[in-house]
């Protein structure tokens, strides 16, 4: 088995079906699996009974591992690493897409016996100002994140992951910015310039919940810089450090 995509999906219904069928419309004509983790209120299997492939396993849990999202993400993830298959895996929210050559792409331009983690571009627009050095340098050094969708990598590195870090004790932090910031650290992560990734921008989206006028936004911010220092075993010295220390202050 090359490749075992795994979708994490709760209540989205209307998206899941197009999603599914964009892994299964792959022009990549070796093995592969798709790995369906539902935490929805009602189960998606009638949905999927109607598709009648082989490659996908789906599995239905009657709830969510947590009431916090970004957690119950990250455990849905991780039971299917346990299942999974395949030599690489491909992350994939139920409301995104993968572009039909996604899956060839990346095996015809990466080595998968190399245990890295890859970030593939997405159909929106990056932000110029993330991308420049006085930015990263002086005001925030985290790599531009397009997204969990875009994560691709070794299954290998991904076991080691789960097994490094406590599910619990970073409750704000979706799985992207986790992996990405931890894969880094060890000189195991790569940027593609290649856009395979079509990017749904919802409302109910993980990120959508933190306003910036939020305490729990300041809050999500400082826990950010922590998992970065403690992962880098360093401290961060930079404007945004500073901003965030003074709103996480006017915000108790």
């Amino acid at each position: 088995m090359i490749f075992s995509i795994i979708i994490n999906t709760h209540n989205q219904h209307k998206t899941i079906i197009k999603c599914i069928k964009s892994c299964l419309n792959q022009n990549f004509n070796k093995k592969y699996e798709i790995i369906i983790t539902d935490t929805s209120n009602i189960s998606i299997k009638n949905k999927i009974e109607l598709i009648k492939s082989k490659k996908i396993v789906y599995k239905h849990y009657s709830r969510s591992f947590s009431n916090i999202p970004e957690v119950n993400q990250l455990k849905k993830i991780y039971n299917a690493s346990k299942i999974a298959k395949g030599k690489w895996f491909c992350l994939l929210d139920g409301d995104d897409y993968f572009k039909k050559n996604k899956l060839k792409y990346i095996y015809n331009k990466i080595n998968l016996n190399n245990n890295i983690i890859i970030q593939d571009k997405v159909n929106h627009n990056n932000n110029f100002l993330k991308n420049t050095n006085f930015y990263k340098k002086f005001i925030n050094l985290w790599p531009e994140i397009y997204g969990t969708s875009c994560l691709s990598g070794n299954i290998n590195l991904l076991e080691k992951f789960f097994k490094s870090i406590n599910l619990n004790l970073w409750n704000m932090l979706a799985i992207d910015a986790l992996l990405i910031l931890y894969s880094q650290r060890l000189n195991k992560f790569n940027n593609m310039n290649k856009i395979l990734t079509i990017k749904n921008i919802s409302q109910d989206s993980i990120s959508s919940k933190y306003n910036f006028f939020s305490k729990k936004y300041w809050l999500r911010r400082n826990q950010q810089i922590k998992y970065w220092e403690i992962i880098n075993k360093k401290k961060i010295y930079n404007l945004d450090k500073i901003i965030c220390v003074i709103f996480s202050f006017l915000c108790r």
